[in-house]
């Protein structure tokens, strides 16, 4: 690769004094090589040796390609960084060079250009105290405070890799660290700057990286700069300002799925990108060995790869991507502490992984500033007990944070929202000693007036949303970067009108407004009123049996996921939050699309079915609607979407679903 793609700030000696047992880069799995958070996996011996060695997820991110050959270098793309195996072991590609990734301005945000007087400052590398200067260089350009801002971008420098990550039999001398963390950004080439289209955010340049600091969750991390330069090189993603800056880029758009991968391959030399991106399944081996390196390139250590090491596991700050689908059941535990285990037992019971639960915002801090975590400390230490993972729907606010009375309504001052999201995912972090929530839910239904205060549901009301999703998201990942925030889940309906809005042109509007940045994870709904899971969104549309209209079929989801793709947003993955079929007789706006509880049981089934053949990687976590309420009697309308009675015996669903689940007739 031309000399400009990187530059060694180690020596080989270095490297060779790294002990060959890896720290871990995730929970521990059948097989910790692939993460099927991208589909993807790390089969070279040096990459997953470095990968270990260097902080995992944490400083890379997930890897985002196989191994492909790059203009004359076998290397792996990562969310973060490219690896390369070279003569000297492996080395991360100094992706901001002229001959890289020079731009800007990319997806919006505008970062600092190379300051010349910050370069020519830059400590010679030939010189004898290089190693101390350099590191002296980088305390002053990447100071931790400034203009009265806490950046730490000196401390996230320093800290990225840990003296465990590098030396995990604790037998490396930590003089080493502050080297080791310089050969993953390399130096600072720009002073602290501010993006002028958004004054909360602060970024500064290296060689290697760009650091972020926002203010709005206080955090200071790495951007995605690789998963640019993948989206260069497909032209999937690929943001509009990078497009125009990068049309006479070598990688534009150069990847196919054919040949060797390549498209020009007379601008691009020396590359083999064949099957680089797609993805993967676990256990499943590259399509093609790995590129094999030129007679030039080999050395002593590739002839003899790293025996592999079994890792450590840790804890990932990225937040979880479900396995499509993962079972769940929303459930109702709250002031409930006599039943809470037997519920919790039928989940585990029947193979179910995850509960949904209410966690009201008026009942844990009735008044501002002053909490009450008892009873929702019971659900989160049961749930953990359990081995059920939480989804915490968070919404119903205080009488304190809104004047204008309303069942459920957003509050006044949407920080006052957001103060309660950063209080709730600090105690319930992944470091929690009482339990973890990985996943939580910003409101519930914000396409109907009913949940957002009886507002007239807009365009404009769908903004607001958003700013209140902004604040939630930017409060939750200060807290805890892992967990998982869920758009609140909206109604399928096909109401046109102030009351209710269209679930997909709510989508939409949201993305109008921004929302793009502040979730996960899209929350849906998905009611299977008459027909069968699977019915199209064109047959229940054609059909009046059905109710001739779209949204009356589980399948509706199809059509938000469509939104999803044309704003650029497929990588995200859709959880259905609630779903389900109601063998409802009692209440007319119901009885309508009533199935009988066989039926309910057939359906529930097929549901699950249809999401692992059909919607497999971009379902998630699918919750069924419901294990009931003990107080509930057949008055209440959720009663009979229900697939067990209020006492705890079984309804038809209920065994079903378990026996298909124990006889893996469902994944």
């Amino acid at each position: 690769m031309r000399p400009m793609l990187f530059r060694a700030l180690l020596l080989v000696a270095l490297l060779s004094i790294v002990p060959a047992a890896g720290a871990g880069v995730g929970a521990q799995q059948a097989d910790p090589r692939f993460f099927a958070e991208t589909g993807f996996r790390i089969s070279n011996d040096q990459f997953w040796d470095y990968f270990q060695k260097r902080g995992g997820v944490r400083t890379f991110g997930f890897p985002a390609s196989r191994d492909v050959t790059l203009q004359g270098f076998v290397v792996q793309f990562f969310q973060r960084g490219i690896m390369q195996a070279g003569p000297n072991g492996v080395q991360t590609l100094n992706l901001l060079d002229e001959g890289l990734m020079p731009y800007t301005t990319i997806n919006g945000s505008t970062f600092p250009a190379p300051d010349p007087a910050v370069v020519k400052e830059t400590p010679d590398s030939s010189d004898p105290g290089y190693s101390a200067k350099v590191i002296e260089f980088a305390r002053q350009m990447a100071p931790d405070n400034w203009e009265g801002q806490p950046v730490n971008f000196f401390k996230t420098f320093s800290s990225t890799v840990t003296f465990q990550d590098a030396f995990p039999g604790g037998d490396g001398p930590a003089s080493l660290l502050p080297l080791i963390n310089l050969e993953i950004w390399g130096a600072p080439t720009s002073k602290p700057t501010r993006d002028p289209n958004n004054d909360n955010f602060v970024y500064l340049r290296f060689q290697r990286g760009i650091m972020h600091y926002d203010k709005g969750c206080g955090c200071t991390q790495g951007l995605l700069l690789a998963d640019y330069l993948k989206a260069l090189l497909t032209g999937e993603n690929l943001p509009a300002d990078l497009e125009a800056q990068a049309a006479g880029s070598p990688f534009y758009k150069q990847y196919r799925r054919s040949g060797d991968g390549v498209d020009r391959s007379k601008e691009l030399p020396n590359t083999n990108l064949k099957d680089g991106f797609e993805k993967q399944t676990a256990g499943q081996a590259s399509a093609a060995a790995t590129p094999r390196p030129t007679q030039t390139e080999t050395t002593s250590a590739q002839a003899q790869p790293t025996p592999r090491a079994t890792p450590k596991p840790v804890t990932s700050k990225e937040p979880y991507r479900a396995q499509s689908p993962e079972y769940g059941m929303n459930v109702f535990l709250w002031g409930h502490a006599s039943t809470t285990d037997r519920d919790l037992r039928k989940l585990s019971d029947a193979g179910f992984t995850w509960q949904k639960s209410l966690f009201q915002w008026r009942l844990i801090e009735p008044a501002k500033g002053q909490f009450d975590w008892s009873e929702a400390d019971r659900i989160v230490e049961a749930s953990k007990r359990s081995g059920i993972k939480t989804i915490a729907r968070l919404d119903f606010q205080p009488a304190w944070a809104r004047a204008a009375p309303a069942l459920n309504g957003p509050p006044d001052n949407y920080q006052d929202f957001a103060n309660f999201v950063r209080a709730f995912v600090s105690r319930y972090g992944s470091d929690s000693q009482i339990g973890q929530v990985p996943a939580i839910e910003v409101w519930n239904e914000p396409n109907l007036a009913r949940e957002w205060g009886d507002q007239p549901v807009s365009k404009a009301q769908a903004a607001d949303y958003v700013r209140l999703l902004k604040v939630s998201y930017e409060a939750a990942k200060g807290a805890d970067p892992s967990v998982v925030v869920i758009t609140g889940g909206l109604s399928p309906t096909g109401t046109d009108n102030n009351e209710a809005r269209p679930d997909d042109l709510y989508v939409q509007w949201m993305y109008d407004a921004g929302a793009k940045p502040y979730f996960d994870v899209l929350g849906a709904h998905g009611a299977g009123y008459k027909a069968p899971p699977s019915v199209s969104p064109e047959e229940a549309a054609s059909t009046q049996l059905y109710g001739g209209h779209r949204f009356f079929t589980f399948r509706r989801v199809e059509d938000l996921r469509r939104v999803m793709v044309e704003n650029g947003d497929a990588d995200k993955q859709i959880w259905l939050l609630e779903f389900g079929w109601t063998s409802d007789t009692v209440h007319a706006a119901y009885a309508w699309h009533q199935v009988s509880e066989e039926q309910k049981a057939e359906y529930l089934v097929g549901a699950y079915q249809w999401a692992a053949r059909n919607w497999a990687p971009w379902v998630g976590v699918m919750t069924l609607w419901n294990l009931p309420d003990p107080n509930w009697g057949p008055d209440r309308e959720e009663y009979w979407w229900s697939i067990a009675n209020p006492d705890g015996t079984t309804r038809i669903a209920y065994d079903r679903l378990l026996k298909a689940r124990k006889d893996k007739v469902l994944p």
